[in-house]
């Protein structure tokens, strides 16, 4: 690891590999005598979290109106219920009921990308259509803070002054 530029003490890189075994980060696997720590898989965020989080950030008060808007605009479909769970939406429903149609064209579409709704599950449009400008810096927001590149952003206009 030296020659990679990683300087560090073999203890205490073994203290942040155990503390994030802890944490079910990592898996620990016992290999004597060594031990092999990996990422223990499902832990990355979904694109159902990712939206819901940004959504939160931009408008607290208008975030399942606006998860669902977004996901609505995204997936070209109604929303269903087990999906708004994922993003954390439990309570009520943030839109209108779809329409029968749209709600079996969409459970068809969605059995056959592998997911399992089921027939009773109840979907979902936006009755918000004034969204869109937040959805469009919705986008913005999630794109920048996927790509890492918030230090790239500009956050201030400069002024000035007129004599």
């Amino acid at each position: 690891m030296k020659k990679q530029g990683f300087d560090i003490h073999r203890l205490t890189l073994t203290g942040y590999l155990r503390a994030l075994s802890d944490m079910n980060v990592l898996k620990e696997k016992d290999v004597p005598p060594a031990k092999i720590y990996t990422p223990i898989k499902g832990k990355e965020r979904d694109i159902y979290l990712k939206v819901a989080e940004q959504s939160k950030i931009l408008a607290l008060d208008k975030y399942p109106e606006l998860t669902l808007y977004t996901l609505y605009k995204l997936f070209k479909r109604p929303i269903f219920k087990e999906e708004l769970e994922r993003a954390g939406i439990f309570e009520f429903s943030p839109g209108v009921q779809a329409k029968e149609e749209e709600i079996a064209d969409a459970r068809k579409f969605m059995q056959k990308t592998g997911f399992k709704i089921p027939t009773s599950s109840k979907a979902y449009v936006p009755m918000n259509e004034d969204l869109e400008d937040m959805f469009h810096i919705l986008l913005v927001q999630m794109l920048v803070s996927d790509s890492e590149c918030s230090y790239l952003v500009k956050e201030t206009k400069q002024a000035k002054l007129d004599l």
